[in-house]
């Protein structure tokens, strides 16, 4: 496995990889007949945003992209300061439960550090355990169950 920046040359595996993740949530409101608003997906300017922001990373296995994950610098995020904020995370099924998650959660918490970041914040959905017990192993306090913080 290898972990490196995202390229702009990735908008397409890592749409495949979204719309995969987001089927399983729908799947998952189905089942559970919860309701919720289902993202549509991530579109060219965003994905470029992410690029540029060079604090987005991709992980590769045999040269393929299986997972991302998506962040960007935030000066004030609920009154912290310095903060890399996590927007997407995301691993395709056959390659979970490898460190794949962690491996790309270490690259944005080395990243974040080398740039003066103090934090790490995202949002989750409540209902996602396997999320909640990645941040919990990789120091992350996960608040309400709604958003987990790293201070670094």
């Amino acid at each position: 496995m290898k972990i490196r920046r995202l390229r702009s040359s990735d908008y397409m595996t890592v749409m495949r990889i979204e719309e995969f993740v987001l089927d399983e949530y729908r799947q998952y409101l189905k089942r559970t007949r919860e309701r919720d608003e289902v993202p549509s997906g991530i579109q060219p300017a965003y994905f470029d945003y992410y690029v540029r922001t060079k604090s987005s990373f991709a992980a590769l296995v045999d040269g393929e992209v299986v997972g991302y994950i998506l962040s960007q610098p935030v000066s004030f995020t609920d009154g912290e300061k310095k903060i890399l904020w996590l927007d997407y995370v995301a691993v395709l099924p056959e390659f979970r439960r490898r460190g794949i998650g962690s491996s790309l959660l270490s690259k944005v918490e080395n990243w974040a550090t080398q740039h003066g970041c103090n934090m790490l914040y995202t949002g989750l959905n409540p209902n996602n355990t396997p999320s909640q017990v990645l941040l919990g192993r990789k120091g992350f306090a996960v608040r309400n169950w709604m958003k987990a913080v790293k201070e670094l």
